[in-house]
């Protein structure tokens, strides 16, 4: 079943705790996370304190998505969040498979993300170790861009790829309710929604987005 993911970065930053319990009550079982570091990405987001706290005040699934040079530096204090998913960047390091070696030891699921100019082929000797791919339908690390029509293209592609293997497809970044659909009718098992989500009318957003996906 294709699931949503809310991304807490396309939020009301200042009713943080407000946004959360909204999830909750619409039963949301998985919260996707921006961890920006102004470096790897322009934009800075939530450091490992601030989603430590929301994880605190939170009964849902914490997808943490790492956007940061040397992630292997700052992978400790991402674990002590509490995330129960983290993703890391194959472009972020020479040593994607030893930081999955980590998340993996430490009991938590873990992915690799790629941007849109990275090829799926980079991913072929990571299958048996990781849990999830994460595929940037948009330039990662800024709000706003319109979503890369070739992505679903890299869905159908990376799907084909790992099959026999038990890997969800996640994809992130300017997906809006029928670009969801499109998104799952590729292969997308989880699919990140922020900007169309926490929009005028969140509830009525967040039901027509579950529903696409049906």
């Amino acid at each position: 079943m294709t699931k949503i993911l809310p991304s807490i970065f396309g939020a009301d930053i200042l009713n943080l705790q407000r946004e959360i319990n909204f999830l909750e009550e619409e039963g949301t079982e998985i919260l996707h996370v921006d961890l920006m570091d102004g470096n790897f990405v322009n934009n800075i987001a939530f450091g490992p304190n601030q989603i430590k706290a929301m994880k605190n005040a939170s009964i849902m699934t914490f997808d943490v998505h790492m956007m940061l040079d040397n992630p292997a530096k700052h992978l400790d204090d991402v674990l002590a969040t509490g995330a129960e998913m983290i993703s890391v960047h194959y472009e972020s390091t020479p040593h994607v498979h030893s930081i999955i070696q980590r998340i993996k030891k430490a009991g938590r699921k873990a992915g690799v993300v790629i941007n849109p100019a990275t090829p799926e082929s980079v991913l072929s000797y990571l299958l048996d170790d990781i849990d999830y791919i994460l595929i940037m339908t948009i330039n990662p690390g800024q709000a706003g861009q319109s979503f890369i029509e070739k992505s679903l293209e890299k869905i159908a592609n990376v799907k084909q790829m790992i099959a026999g293997h038990p890997i969800q497809i996640e994809v992130d970044g300017g997906i809006n309710e029928e670009i969801a659909k499109e998104c799952k009718e590729a292969g997308a098992d989880l699919i990140v929604v922020g900007g169309a989500l926490f929009s005028d009318s969140p509830k009525d957003s967040y039901q027509a987005l579950k529903e696409a996906v049906q």
